[in-house]
């Protein structure tokens, strides 16, 4: 009995190792195949999603420069088509309010950038989602280190005129945003012509710096979110920095266009057609169940809206 001792007990640790190997190589090799298989998933989960947006993620907002003579802008995100559309709208424009035709700066002036954005998506059957008033000084603060826009005047201004300001040989100027405004006011241009060279600098401004505008755009607004009349959102800011990435990844193309129009000099007054709306509606989203507005008559133009309730910048984290 002694000598069979040993023989069963080694008999019996070859038979458990017999046993147990297959099932612990079996668990080595899943574990293996389990972290090669998530690996990739990991990996794309972090940084910009790779799938692909949806309208959600498109933005329309009207910028409004508050200079002394305000300028405005919209400007379209669209994330689906990979495109970002800049259209300058001159402050003379006529719009359709409640109590009948009032100009786009008057609105502003006397009820704020929610009434005007609300008055010209009205008035252009346009879907218009954000409104964001800001100061040239706080403009350069949201641009900060980034470069100064290039923008070449060549067929934006007469050879006259690029004389006068010493480019004539080299019609290429740098503009600091904190400037532009005032610049642009200083040349005293008719209206169209105004509005072509606004959008030929923020063109300028997104075509240059568009790779460094997802962390630089939300960041620079934050830093300045006091000063800023807008009814952007802290979870805006973050839609919009992954709006922005998305359009780098796809190199959007940066499109300046202008709402067409007729300017009266007498009345200073820029009156939109139906053939306007089509224009816009072509470059922004229609408004929901909107039917196409008529142009403002050509009758006079009444007084400013009455003040809507004071807008307080929103509060951000």
């Amino acid at each position: 009995m002694r000598r069979s001792g040993p023989r069963a007990f080694w008999l019996s640790f070859f038979l458990t190792l017999a046993i147990l190997m297959p099932l612990l190589g079996a668990f080595v090799f899943y574990s293996a195949w389990q972290e090669r298989a998530f690996a990739p998933a990991a990996q794309a989960q972090s940084g910009v999603p790779v799938q692909r947006p949806t309208a959600a993620n498109d933005l329309t907002v009207l910028v409004a420069v508050a200079a002394e003579e305000p300028a405005f802008l919209l400007m379209r995100l669209n994330a689906i088509d990979a495109a970002v559309t800049l259209c300058p709208v001159p402050a003379e424009s006529v719009l359709l309010g409640p109590g009948g035709a009032v100009l786009l700066a008057d609105s502003y002036a006397s009820a704020g950038p929610a009434r005007a954005a609300q008055l010209l998506g009205g008035t252009l059957n346009i879907s218009i989602d954000r409104y964001l008033a800001i100061t040239p000084g706080s403009l350069g603060q949201v641009w900060g280190g980034l470069e100064a826009p290039r923008v070449n005047l060549t067929g934006l201004l007469e050879q006259s005129e690029l004389e006068r300001l010493g480019l004539s040989e080299s019609p290429v100027l740098s503009l600091a945003p904190e400037e532009a405004t005032a610049f642009i006011a200083s040349l005293d241009l008719p209206v169209a012509r105004e509005a072509r060279l606004r959008g030929a600098v923020w063109q300028a401004a997104f075509r240059q710096q568009l790779e460094e505008l997802p962390t630089a755009l939300p960041a620079g607004l934050r830093s300045v979110s006091g000063s800023l009349l807008t009814d952007l959102s802290a979870a805006d800011l973050y839609d919009l920095a992954d709006t922005l990435a998305w359009l780098v990844k796809e190199d959007a193309g940066v499109a300046a266009e202008t709402v067409p129009g007729r300017y009266d000099k007498e009345s200073r007054r820029y009156d939109f057609a139906q053939d306007s709306i089509a224009f816009a509606t072509r470059l922004f989203p229609a408004a929901q169940g909107a039917p196409a507005s008529p142009a403002p008559s050509s009758s006079a133009v009444s007084d400013p809206l009455e003040p809507e309730a004071a807008v307080s910048p929103p509060t951000r984290p």
